[in-house]
């Protein structure tokens, strides 16, 4: 394949588009060399980790010769001058055509490179991981050089492309830790930010799951934000709450933030120990726990089988108790108790 000039191919936005949306997923990298090698063709593609005192391992390829895989994982990994990039932790753009020219490649890693991986040129886009790692995206040819043109567009496109990785490599993580958490029944806040409209500005990966636990079934956003109390109780503990989201910013300025957890203990339980802490009667507690569950003074009326005057006398008497004048308030003194 030869190639003198290099320039953005016609569907580079479609492109640029599909890698970032494909940030945090496992098919991230795939999608970012597909991008660069419209700009600089090559023959085949290598996709792989290094890492220090160890032999580097090879993530993606699509036409590496399964002998030349083989052999570069048993021992000749240890002549690779990529290697050389883990003492140095900033992105880089290696030529392999610039290392021979120098004489920094080992004569038993060239005679690698001409007979059995049969290539004529690379080149290495090093992405750091930490100071121990980094990641290559590696384009390989077997009959030409990449050109000069190419290897500086490569060096113009290492700045965006290693801030899209330090982006995937933070979402990775957060997607890992929340699938474990939830796996091994551990609590972790999931979060959903709502416009004014009930649209999802934000969810978490692990919402829809958390939700299926927390009421059986994944609330609609425009329900969840038809609700005007602070807080919801699921079941087994969990919690559906509002924050007060009071911000200038941009994109976050008058939304509406949800936060969906698992309380170590069930809002039923919290609510039976401040009602004694405070002293709260039986039935003080019993339209507590309605109220909370987003019971209307006539539902809660209907319930107990007492009229709304009774059911409102009640509430005064227990924001009497507690010095406070509003429901939200209740909300809020509750929440913050603890045991």
């Amino acid at each position: 394949m030869t190639t003198q000039t290099a320039s953005l191919p016609p569907n580079f936005s479609s492109l640029m588009a599909q890698s970032l949306s494909n940030i945090g997923r496992s098919s991230f990298y795939e999608s970012v060399v597909e991008l660069v090698r419209q700009m600089i063709p090559c023959d085949f593609w290598i996709i792989a980790r290094y890492e220090t005192c160890t032999s580097p391992f090879i993530v993606s390829e699509n036409g590496m010769r399964p002998t030349a895989k083989t052999m570069y994982a048993d021992t000749l990994w240890q002549y690779d001058p990529l290697l050389e990039g883990l003492t140095n932790p900033d992105p880089r753009v290696v030529s392999l055509s610039q290392l021979r020219l120098d004489g920094a490649l080992d004569t038993t890693f060239t005679s690698y490179i001409d007979t059995k991986l049969q290539i004529e040129d690379e080149l290495a886009l090093l992405l750091p991981i930490n100071e121990n790692s980094f990641l290559a995206l590696c384009l390989d040819r077997q009959d030409t050089p990449f050109s000069e043109a190419e290897i500086l567009l490569a060096h113009q496109l290492q700045e965006i492309l290693f801030e899209m990785h330090q982006q995937h490599i933070l979402r990775s993580i957060d997607h890992e830790v929340s699938l474990f958490l939830h796996r091994n029944g551990l609590s972790r806040p999931e979060v959903m930010i709502l416009r004014n409209d009930s649209s999802v500005l934000y969810k978490s990966d692990t919402w829809s799951h958390a939700a299926e636990q927390a009421f059986n079934y994944d609330p609609k956003p425009e329900c969840i934000s038809a609700g005007s109390l602070a807080e919801i109780s699921g079941k087994d503990g969990w919690l559906l709450t509002q924050l007060q989201c009071v911000s200038d910013d941009a994109i976050l300025g008058g939304a509406h933030v949800f936060l969906l957890r698992k309380n170590s203990i069930s809002l039923a339980d919290r609510i039976d120990d401040f009602g004694r802490l405070h002293h709260l009667t039986e039935r003080q507690q019993e339209i507590v726990h309605l109220s909370l569950r987003g019971h209307h003074n006539a539902s809660i009326a209907n319930q107990l089988g007492i009229s709304v005057g009774s059911v409102k006398n009640h509430k005064l008497r227990i924001y009497s108790k507690l010095d406070i004048t509003s429901e939200r308030e209740l909300v809020s003194a509750i929440l913050q108790h603890r045991d």
